[in-house]
């Protein structure tokens, strides 16, 4: 396997870090991280070296990181998130027979935000969304009204923009089943038994079955966290991933 850490150019002039770690496969997972993640968190690290162990190049994306002319989570928004995800998809749209999402947490809503077209299939990892009741239930927002910023307490503090707050508003839970209901690619929900939405009680993972069209499963992991935190939720999640995109690859043969 080689990883390569590469840079692709962004929509706003900004630069998409990201690394892919290839084993020569024609099927590709681009992996979505959540807030707070990066390029270089657990979950992206370990998912880059069991997808390409069984037949698929890996890229985990950037959504912001310190190297140059990347963005920032400070001025990191959804709109940025969705332009830089479409951004790396047809980047490797040529250079894939098949390409696959792998998104957790936010990075779930930011991709059914962006719904993106020609992906053979989609797992979302405890997808966040409905954020806003989220954030009320665990009270771990502060506003900086003179920076037009927020303390986001998640025991570490973070800064994030006033303007993805405010843009996390317009999606309640309401508005993601009538997005998801858009969606016409097979997608699979893996959900925790610590999961975000244990913070919405008004909605279920359940409800999104009948929202998506285009083929849906449904897995409910015992025990495991919202971030997968040891080795064996970490392994489930990927096996229930391979098995799904798997099923949905007409690729038989690599190298």
């Amino acid at each position: 396997m080689t990883e390569t850490l590469m840079s692709i150019d962004g929509q706003d002039g900004n630069l998409i870090w990201g690394r892919l770690c290839t084993v020569g496969s024609r099927r590709l997972i681009v992996h979505v991280h959540g807030m707070t993640h990066s390029i270089n968190a657990l979950l992206g690290v370990t998912a880059s070296e069991f997808f390409p162990a069984n037949g698929y190049d890996h890229y985990r994306i950037g959504l912001y990181d310190m190297l140059p002319q990347s963005r920032r989570l400070s001025n990191a928004t959804l709109a940025a998130h969705t332009k830089d995800i479409q951004s790396a998809l047809d980047y490797f749209r040529d250079q894939y027979d098949e390409i696959f999402i792998a998104a957790h947490s936010l990075g779930g809503l930011a991709t059914l935000i962006l719904n993106p077209q020609g992906i053979k299939a989609i797992s979302l990892w405890d997808p966040s969304l409905d954020v806003t009741n989220f954030w009320k239930a665990c009270d771990c927002l502060t506003p900086i009204p003179e920076r037009r910023q927020y303390h986001l307490d998640y025991g570490n503090v973070f800064v994030i923009s006033e303007a993805l707050v405010e843009e996390i508003t317009h999606y309640p839970d309401q508005k993601c089943l009538e997005l998801a209901a858009l969606v016409t690619t097979p997608t699979q929900f893996l959900i925790p038994e610590q999961s975000i939405f244990d913070a919405s009680p008004h909605t279920s993972p359940d409800h999104y079955a009948a929202a998506l069209g285009g083929g849906f499963d449904l897995q409910k992991l015992s025990g495991a966290t919202h971030i997968f935190a040891t080795k064996s939720e970490r392994e489930r999640v990927f096996a229930a991933t391979l098995a799904w995109f798997n099923q949905h690859s007409a690729v038989v043969t690599e190298r």
